[in-house]
């Protein structure tokens, strides 16, 4: 049953501006209103960044702390990582399932306390005819979920997607010569918090913004099957290492890309039940609530826990 708590008294962060704005980010500006995923990426992104330049002063001879290395908001195609170039990365020849040899490049990530609970690391793995696999291990702090198709209506069907293969086109070689490639995405290392995000906000060829409407179901509890992981990793996850669960929802309302107003759902754990925030208002929910489909809200952030962390 439903009920009210006492909140204390609602406070402005006006520290967490300052802070912010020692990044110099148009993020910062005070009022201003920004996508939850974007601003989670950019505190995620300035802490980790923050903690590698303390481990800089503290190992300054170390060459490897040099490097920027904190993952992009949204995946980055092999090709375009390449001509980037930032960071030094490793190369080396790997043999897989079938005795089939791949090339993969990983940058040297330096590890801080923010990738060590939001940091994940897909596989991208190009297939190219007679051609060896070129395969490229990449960061995340959110995992990034396309929810545009029909088919889609559930987050298991968003991470079948995420991992289906697709051809890409309009891929040339270093001589110019157009060739037929396709690519495949995998999960390499699972993190200890799980962010997804179910991508509502699609941008437009005329470069306007609209939001995607449609119901995502979302269970409490989340298994990563076997078949999302990649080849070299599948027999060494447990299923243990494989199963989340939620412990907080952010929700987007309004049909607008443009505006709206954000809630969030979080399960606290000293009351052992959830929480509903909305601006200064906190209520006790159950967790039918935090899972059932309204027409007034739709999630957007989706927070989950490995299980034998809990």
């Amino acid at each position: 049953m439903a009920r009210d708590i006492r909140p204390g008294a609602a406070f402005e962060p006006t520290y967490i501006y300052r802070l912010l704005t020692v990044n110099k980010s148009s993020l910062s500006e005070k009022g201003r209103q920004e996508d939850a995923e974007e601003y989670l990426g950019f505190i995620l992104n300035g802490l980790h960044e923050e903690m590698v330049n303390l481990k800089k002063l503290l190992s300054p001879n170390n060459e490897k702390l040099t490097i920027s290395n904190g993952p992009k908001n949204h995946s980055v195609r092999e090709e375009e990582q390449e001509e980037q170039g930032e960071g030094s990365e490793d190369e080396w020849e790997q043999v897989g399932p079938r005795n089939k040899t791949s090339v993969t490049r990983q940058a040297d990530f330096v590890q801080t306390p923010i990738t060590g609970i939001f940091g994940g690391h897909i596989r991208s793995v190009v297939y190219q005819q007679s051609s060896k696999e070129s395969a490229t291990l990449q960061p995340f702090f959110t995992l990034q979920l396309d929810i545009q198709s029909d088919k889609i209506r559930t987050v298991q069907d968003a991470l079948e997607s995420l991992v289906a293969r697709e051809s890409v086109q309009g891929y040339t070689t270093k001589t110019k010569q157009e060739v037929e490639i396709s690519r495949r995405v995998t999960l390499e290392k699972l993190p200890p918090v799980l962010v997804l995000h179910l991508k509502r906000f699609v941008y437009e060829k005329t470069g306007g913004c609209q939001k995607l409407i449609k119901n995502i179901e979302y269970p409490v509890d989340l298994e990563i099957s076997k078949e999302l992981l990649s080849p070299g990793v599948k027999n060494k996850n447990f299923k243990c290492h494989r199963t989340y669960r939620l412990f907080a929802v952010v929700y987007h309302h309004g049909n607008s890309a443009t505006g709206g107003h954000y809630t969030t759902d979080v399960f606290q754990i000293g009351l052992n039940g959830w929480l509903r925030i909305d601006d200064q208002t906190v209520k006790v929910i159950n967790q039918y609530q935090v899972v059932r489909p309204t027409a007034e809200r739709t999630a957007y952030l989706l927070y989950y826990r490995r299980v034998d962390l809990l």
